[in-house]
C-alpha cells in the first residue's frame, strides 16, 4: 500500500503520471528530492500567475508578499505556506497534503498535523494529497510517478473545486507531466556519460539498454492522468 493511500484512502478525483528511466531508483530518489521548479522558466511563471490574486490582496491589505527562490518540496511544505508533509518512505516516497478553500484568490487554509490530516471533515473544505514516488523497474532503472488524490469535505465545496479544477486542473497536469519528462532525460543524460566514462564495456549495457526502450519496455513520455471522479462525497 503506497503512503498516499494512507492517507487519503478515499477521493473524488485522481490523476496519476510516471515514467521511466534508466537510471537507478537510488539516483531517481536523490533527483527527486533535488527537483527545483523554479528552476523551469514556464512553470514558475505558472505559479506566479496562479499566485497573482493573492499578491494582489496582499499588498492592498499591507500584508507581506511570500516569495521564494526555490520550489523544492522542502519549500513547499516550509511553515506558513499552507502544505504539510504527510509522511515519507526514504527512497521510495514523499507524500505532501493541504485542507483548505483552494477556489479563493487568497486559498484559506486549514492549519492541521499529519495525524489528523485523514480524520478532517468540517463542511466547507477541500483535502488534497500529492506524492512523488520511486519504485525499481523489472527489466532495471527506475519509475518515476506523481499522484494526485482530492476530496471536499461536503457536496458544496466539491461543486466549488469542480470549478476551480477546471481552469487550474489543466495547468497543474502540464507541470506535473513537464517536470517529470526533464527529470527523465536528466538523469538518462547522466547514466549515458557515466557509460561513455566507463568505457566499452560501460556502452555496451547502454546500447542494450536502448535496444529495450526502442522495443516499447520504456515509456518515452509522460503516460497519460488517469483520471476518476466520483460522486460528490
Amino acid at each position: 500500500m503506497t503512503l498516499i493511500h494512507q492517507f487519503m484512502p478515499d477521493c473524488a478525483l485522481r490523476e496519476v503520471d510516471r515514467v521511466a528511466t534508466t537510471a537507478s531508483p537510488e539516483r531517481a530518489w536523490a533527483a527527486v528530492r533535488a527537483m527545483d521548479l523554479h528552476d523551469v522558466p514556464f512553470i514558475r511563471w505558472l505559479f506566479a500567475l496562479r499566485l497573482l490574486p493573492e499578491r494582489i490582496l496582499a499588498r492592498l491589505r499591507g500584508r507581506p508578499v511570500r516569495r521564494s527562490p526555490h520550489m523544492r518540496i522542502d519549500d513547499i511544505v516550509a511553515p506558513g505556506n499552507g502544505f504539510l508533509l504527510l509522511g515519507e518512505e526514504t527512497g521510495r516516497e514523499q507524500v505532501v497534503g493541504a485542507i483548505g478553500r483552494f477556489w479563493r484568490p487568497s486559498i484559506d487554509f486549514v492549519g492541521v498535523t499529519p495525524g489528523d490530516f485523514t480524520a478532517f471533515s468540517e463542511p466547507g473544505f477541500g483535502k488534497l494529497a500529492w506524492n512523488v514516488r520511486v519504485e525499481p523497474r523489472e527489466a532495471g532503472g527506475a519509475w518515476l510517478g506523481v499522484e494526485l488524490r482530492v476530496t471536499a469535505t461536503d457536496a458544496a465545496s466539491w461543486r466549488r473545486f469542480r470549478r476551480y479544477w477546471w481552469l487550474i486542473g489543466r495547468f497543474s497536469r502540464i507541470i506535473r507531466r513537464s517536470e517529470l519528462r526533464r527529470l527523465r532525460r536528466q538523469l538518462d543524460r547522466e547514466k549515458s556519460l557515466r557509460a561513455r566514462q566507463e568505457g566499452p564495456a560501460g556502452l555496451t549495457s547502454l546500447l542494450i539498454r536502448s535496444a529495450l526502450r526502442r522495443g516499447g519496455s520504456i515509456l518515452r513520455r509522460a503516460a497519460p492522468a488517469r483520471e476518476a471522479v466520483g460522486p460528490a462525497p
